[in-house]
């Protein structure tokens, strides 16, 4: 069962496509995003995943404009915004540390549009946020 999971998310993963160099010339990326408003948003969501988020431990990375490509097997397209990225560990259930996990986040004016956070294989499954 495991495997198909892998090969499924694989799937999914390899299906994403970049936007063309004129789509990625032309975008709107949103209002600009310092890097603690995307150290703040990221942590907010992340921690939103995880069992005991008091334990996390962050280590982020830079804020830059990106993009996450399409992924139209999940009825994705592309979005358009500031990506941080970086690690964090966090406590388990039974109050040990799991290991690093890889995050990556794309903020789109001030609100997280697609996040998404590597499982035990590294693989990362893109998850759309819809802000209220």
């Amino acid at each position: 069962m495991r495997m198909l999971i892998v090969i499924l998310s694989i799937f999914i993963v390899g299906c994403a496509s970049a936007p063309t160099q004129k789509e990625i010339a032309n975008a709107d990326y949103g209002k600009y995003q310092s890097l603690d408003d995307c150290k703040r948003i990221a942590e907010k969501i992340i921690r939103g995943e995880l069992k005991d988020p008091n334990s996390a431990i962050f280590r982020h990375g830079s804020c830059y404009k990106g993009y996450w490509g399409n992924v139209p097997v999940l009825g994705m397209e592309a979005v358009f915004g500031y990506v941080q990225k970086g690690t964090v560990n966090a406590k388990n259930s039974y109050g040990g540390y799991t290991g690093a996990r890889s995050y990556t986040v794309l903020i789109r004016n001030g609100f997280v549009a697609r996040y998404c956070i590597s499982d035990n294989d590294g693989l990362c499954m893109p998850i759309e946020y819809f802000n209220p």
